[in-house]
């Protein structure tokens, strides 16, 4: 227990900071200048308590002693957050970052995210209603009751564990009431969404259903020269049907179906770093695509010949290309690749819970998830051609990118509270069945008449079968120790993860086979115990302290693009290690009133060691490309998050957010074969600061109307898409940038209708979303800009 301690003696800047802070807290409590409020779960509906699920039970996210961040249905729908891109101005601490486009997303919490095309899975995982829906993809957000941002490692208590944290979706439930709404919302790029849901009590108090759709149509914010065509248009379709079926006041089942599809395309990455060294790439494109072309082959006229059969690429090759792109910007592109996407999925959750005493529940949780997806996209950025998935696509899951993909899950667990309600716990097991059937082409170098295209598929089938057992406690110290309000929790689980991976069909490595490789599927299961420990004072009702230690893991697995080779990525191998996280948490809450203004605190520092980082790096094996998964040696990440809210008036609500991450590899080097040795670094996807603010004013222009205006703002420093931005791939920093959002509306609550106007990005700042990092593979970099300046106006009726 003591070594878990160490973060006290290790970070006393931290530790003396939050100590001051917490004793201030706790003498302000005892003055008069704050007026405690009552047990916030006793006034729910009058103070506005905000309910989270971050432990596997109902409670006031102030009492609940681990940093989350919670963002109501109401506050999403105001806000017209409908996807995962709009997340990240609202919620303190994530960032969304995109790959090769804006369908190729993931979640950074605390420095803690995933390469592109490692295979790995996300190291923040989402969930909805409880069943983790695999990983992160561009989706619909309609009709939900809330969403959970859980940070820092995940591992004795939720399906799957993670190393960065846990984004939980819950749908809004049927009520025992007959009422629904209806919204439409249209602006401009032709953008259009529908929104509505209707309640309906088949039985009072028995059989409640609820039905809730989602339409969207945008035109793409990228115009594409080569083919006078707008890039990116989305196309979405989603319906859910919510069942609450209680067959006493004991037993209770919840059955949630829902199903989306997605077409249109995606909003493409633009070419905008050009390596003009052709011995520093395994590709020297800069010189491939050039007229340098002729001098390079001693062909003279080749590269006339090139664009002859290419007449829209750039005459001065990719480096004109680039230098045209960078002139225009983001938003106007000239780029020869397919773009499209076409997507379906269908979710299942279904939760059964039975109250086997006053104080003691059983709940199975089966879920089901199924996804399919082809679509195609642009590597290089440009009107010249290196690579692009062609007009056949891929169709993998990828970083969340659909693909066939089938997954059972199956959890069982006990809860309650037990020795005079001292202990409140819970345990349970749990099972997944996962496959994923996989196809995806590249064409690549398509240089003709001198260098005929390669059209490289990559096929393949993975399995995942994962069992685990958990429990977690927490136990009342109060009349152990006599001090009131101190708690002990413990938690551990145990996993087990069969992971299976073999090329099929097409392949490039069965099409084009080598001794050396392995015939056949490769399997491992990785065993792994994760833990958690943690001390929790409520000094009062309105004050919170805590300290928790973790452990969790992201598991091992087999790259789907590298060749079948024995052994890990570190020595050439297909096969990845498990990457382990280690952190320390120190954490304040607070909730009172300020004087007679109610306001919301919450302070949390952490520092956090992690293992066997698992990133993307591109080599040369027996004199081909392969891109493997290594495991980097270690890294460190230490920081601080504040969030809070005041209302200095009725009428008037206040709020923010400052979050500082120092994330670094402590032993970033990495050597392959017989590959020059890479020292991974900076850390990617984590800016060092990001903070937010808003004002939402509220005032009555009659009895039954009232006027609200809000505004946000948002801004973060540089960042790097790029892990190895500081050796071979240079040049992947993202600029900082801020971005304002305002919201007028007005309504009838009596009535139930509203109007309201929204501007996204008011100021029109030009900013960029992530990118690929392949300056030593096809001697460029690509960035995905974030959206332009948007406007919409919706119409809202509520019955």
């Amino acid at each position: 227990m003591i070594k878990n301690f160490r973060f006290a003696a290790q970070h006393p800047a931290y530790f003396k900071a939050f100590l001051a802070t917490g004793i201030a807290l706790s003498a302000l409590m005892s003055s008069p200048l704050l007026a405690q409020t009552s047990n916030p779960a006793d006034e729910k509906a009058e103070s506005g308590d905000i309910i989270v699920t971050a432990q596997r039970r109902s409670e006031s996210i102030e009492r609940t002693p681990v940093a989350v961040a919670v963002i109501g249905g109401e506050e999403l729908a105001n806000q017209a957050i409908v996807s995962e891109a709009d997340l990240q101005i609202a919620t303190p601490g994530l960032t969304v970052k995109a790959g090769q486009s804006s369908n190729q997303l993931n979640y950074s919490i605390r420095g803690q995210t995933v390469d592109a095309f490692t295979s790995s899975r996300p190291s923040v995982l989402p969930y909805f209603n409880e069943v983790q829906v695999g990983s992160v993809g561009a989706s619909s957000f309609y009709d939900l009751d809330s969403v959970q941002v859980l940070k820092g490692p995940q591992g004795t208590l939720f399906g799957r564990n993670s190393t960065g944290g846990a984004v939980l979706f819950t749908s809004a439930k049927p009520t025992n009431e007959f009422e629904g709404y209806a919204s439409v919302r249209y602006g401009n790029y032709s953008h259009l969404q529908g929104e509505g849901a209707i309640n309906i009590p088949l039985v009072e108090d028995t059989l409640l259903l609820r039905v809730a759709g989602f339409l969207q149509r945008r035109d793409g914010f990228q115009f594409n020269l080569y083919n006078q065509e707008r890039v990116g248009d989305v196309k979405r379709e989603n319906i859910r049907g919510s069942l609450t079926f209680r067959l006493s006041d004991a037993l209770e089942n919840n059955l949630v179906v829902a199903y989306g599809h997605t077409g249109g395309g995606s909003t493409t990455g633009v070419i905008r770093d050009v390596n003009p060294n052709p011995a520093a790439s395994f590709v020297p494109a800069a010189l491939l695509y050039s007229p340098n072309l002729d001098a390079a082959f001693s062909f003279p006229g080749a590269w006339a010949a090139y664009l002859a059969l290419n007449p829209k690429a750039d005459p001065l090759g990719l480096a004109g290309a680039a230098a045209k792109q960078n002139a225009r910007g983001p938003y106007i592109v000239d780029q020869d690749g397919a773009n499209f996407i076409r997507a379906k999925s269908v979710t299942i959750s279904n939760i059964t819970t039975f109250d086997i005493g006053a104080d003691t529940q059983i709940k199975n949780i089966i879920g089901y998830v199924w996804q399919r997806s082809l679509e195609s996209g642009e590597f290089d950025g440009s009107n010249v051609t290196i690579d692009s998935n062609g007009v056949e696509g891929q169709n993998n899951n990828d970083i969340g990118r659909g693909g066939t993909l089938k997954q059972f899950s199956e959890e069982l667990q006990l809860n309650g509270k037990t020795f005079d309600n001292k202990l409140t716990y819970v345990v349970g097991v749990y099972f997944s069945d996962e496959s994923d059937n996989s196809r995806s082409l590249s064409k690549i170098v398509c240089l003709e008449p001198l260098i005929p295209c390669t059209d490289q598929y990559n096929s393949g089938r993975r399995t995942n079968k994962t069992y685990a057992g958990y429990g977690q406690g927490t136990l009342d110290l109060s009349d152990i120790v006599g001090l009131q309000g101190l708690s002990f929790t413990a938690g551990a689980r145990y996993s087990s993860e069969k992971v299976t991976f073999e090329h099929t069909r097409d392949d490039f490595f069965i099409t084009n086979p080598r001794p050396e490789y392995v015939v056949g599927p490769q399997s491992r299961t990785f065993k792994k115990f994760s833990w958690q420990l943690g001390l929790e004072e409520q000094v009062n009702d309105n004050l919170l302290i805590y300290f928790k230690a973790r452990k969790s893991f992201r598991s091992g697995g087999f790259n789907f693009y590298a060749p079948p080779l024995a052994g890990l990525g570190n020595d050439a191998g297909a096969e990845y290690l498990p990457e382990t996280a280690q952190d320390y948490e120190l954490g304040i809450k607070f909730r009172g009133d300020l004087g007679t203004m109610p306001t919301r605190l919450n302070l949390a520092a952490y520092s956090m060691k992690i293992d066997d980082i698992q990133r993307a790096n591109y080599v040369s094996i027996n004199g081909s490309l392969a891109g493997l998964t290594v495991n980097v040696p270690k890294s460190k990440v230490d920081g601080f998050e504040i969030d809070g809210s005041i209302s200095p008036a009725s009428w008037l609500n206040l709020g923010g957010s400052l979050n500082y991450t120092k994330a670094r590899f402590t032993d970033g080097r990495v050597q392959v074969f017989a590959n020059p040795l890479v020292n991974f670094g900076p850390y990617p996807d984590t800016p060092k600061w990001n903070a937010s603010v808003y004002a939402d004013i509220t005032v009555p222009i009659s009895d039954s109307i009232d006027a609200s205006l809000r505004g946000d703002v948002y801004h973060q420093t540089k960042s790097y898409f790029g892990s190895t931005n500081n050796t071979i791939n240079p040049f992947t920093d993202i600029e900082g940038y801020t971005l304002t959002n305002f919201r007028l509306a007005v309504e009838n609550k009596e009535v139930g209708w509203s109007l309201a106007g929204i501007v996204k990005n008011a100021f029109k700042k030009t900013y960029y979303v992530g990118g690929l990092a392949f300056y030593s593979l096809f001697s460029l970099n690509t960035v995905v800009p974030g959206e332009p300046r948007t406007f919409l106006v919706e119409a809202k009726y509520r019955f």
